[in-house]
């Protein structure tokens, strides 16, 4: 007994029309169908799908998955089901205009309404798109990780913005490196304290080769603490924001035995912008870092209350500030030096009496802002960047911002990462239908995606 014929399945086609503002419907071209699942070109029709659209419901044309050996098969029974828009050479497409859409959204830091306009979708669509664009990376290299590889920077800037989060302000402390130009620290925070800023230095010499030798930063107490309590040999570069802008203090640690010895020289802002002779002064402190025995509370055993003395009346004198040292005392009290400055060949010739401690620290910061004032413009062009782009939708949480901040950063660290992310979200066809320009369809045609 004869059983019946097998069917031969032909390639399938179908015109893909595009809808213009005034209502005019055209036809760009054909394309085939291919099961989204496998890519195979076995499919067949299956029927006709139920879809609401704008309350009216209207069918379009289904089909099915003819392949044997389709992978959607091992975890269902029925074949995959798909229409036009969902097939694998229409989602391939969408792709495309996907990743141009993340690049304008991550790399280039278009605002989302101007997206949604540009591509035609909502606003809260472009809000979905980003999470997913989240958990693929998180999925493809762990967002734990700024970088791809170890950094390698030797000098990094440290800076602060704010965010609001229901009216609440919110630090985003990051550390950028000065030879890759990338963020290799970053902490999302309530608080700046010395606490926050030590684990963004920690993340940053976590992600160098080398480790860290020179931070620059403003003059938070925060910063000049935690550079200050790292226990190396350090230089730290700070620009004030406040008047006088023409002044910058570099402080050297170094440690010998117990001692922490910290070198404070007294530069103007233009020190390494011109080639020629410089002023600057130095003062130098030694710290004892051996912990003091702490005495016990209280009269000691066996001794008696006395009775006061009057005691002396001290001269009366010029009363001492109270409070910290100023951060520019050492324009006032330092010793004054000079230092030939060569920017263009970055050669720094001290005069005789000047420790190698000095030399060091002005190597630093000339190695830094040869040919330029010194500022600590590369963070806070990081923070525009950040304030801008970042649009916090989705929950109202420090660990969602700073995972969103992350995202942000490590797709700006590294663009490379959107050709290797696979986004599992199904976009629809008006997506790419609202995106196609003549030149497009041209190209496809010659690559013989559509005909």
């Amino acid at each position: 007994m004869l059983g019946r014929k097998k069917k031969i399945y032909e390639p399938i086609w179908r015109f893909i029309e595009v809808q213009t503002e005034h209502g005019t419907r055209f036809s760009i071209g054909k394309i085939q169908l291919q099961c989204p699942t496998c890519g195979s070109s076995l499919v067949g029709g299956y029927g006709t799908h139920k879809r609401t659209r704008n309350e009216k419901i209207t069918r379009v044309e289904n089909f099915q998955c003819k392949n044997k050996d389709c992978v959607h098969l091992k975890a269902y029974k029925i074949p995959r089901q798909f229409v036009l828009t969902t097939s694998y050479q229409f989602q391939a497409l969408i792709a495309v205009k996907l990743q141009n859409f993340y690049e304008d959204l991550m790399i280039e830091g278009t605002r989302q309404n101007a997206l949604a306009k540009k591509y035609g979708i909502s606003e809260a669509q472009v809000s979905a798109l980003r999470f997913e664009l989240e958990k693929a990376i998180d999925a493809l290299h762990r967002l734990d990780a700024l970088v791809v590889k170890r950094q390698p920077d030797s000098a990094i800037a440290i800076d602060e913005t704010f965010l609001k989060i229901e009216g609440v302000s919110i630090y985003v402390i990051l550390a950028t490196g000065y030879q890759s130009r990338k963020t290799i620290g970053v902490k999302v925070s309530k608080t700046r304290s010395e606490g926050d800023i030590r684990a963004v230095f920690d993340e940053a010499e976590k992600n160098t080769v080398n480790g860290i030798d020179t931070v620059t930063s403003d003059a938070l107490n925060a910063t000049q603490s935690t550079v200050k309590n790292l226990g190396k040999e350090i230089t730290h570069i700070i620009h004030p924001h406040k008047r006088p802008y023409d002044k910058a203090v570099i402080k050297h640690y170094r440690y010998e035995e117990n001692e922490r010895i910290t070198t404070v020289v007294g530069v103007p802002t233009d020190f390494c912008k011109t080639r020629g002779k410089r002023l600057f002064r130095v003062l130098e402190t030694r710290t004892n870092l051996t912990p003091k025995i702490k005495k016990k509370r209280g009269r000691p055993i066996g001794s008696t209350k006395k009775s006061k003395k009057n005691k002396p009346k001290k001269s009366q004198g010029p009363k001492k500030k109270r409070g910290r040292k100023g951060l520019f005392s050492v324009f006032t009290k330092g010793k004054i030096h000079y230092a030939t400055i060569d920017p263009y060949r970055k050669t720094v010739k001290i005069t005789k009496g000047s420790s190698s401690t000095v030399a060091a620290a002005l190597n630093a910061t000339l190695f830094i802002y040869a040919l330029m004032s010194i500022q600590n413009n590369l963070a806070e062009n990081i923070n525009s960047f950040i304030r801008v782009v970042m649009r916090l939708t989705g929950p109202k949480t420090v660990e969602f911002a700073e995972r969103r901040v992350r995202a942000t950063l490590k797709i700006r660290n590294c663009p490379e990462l959107l050709q290797n992310v696979k986004i599992s979200r199904t976009m629809r066809g008006e997506f790419l239908l609202n995106n196609l320009k003549f030149i497009d369809c041209a190209e496809l045609k010659e690559m013989g995606v559509i005909m």
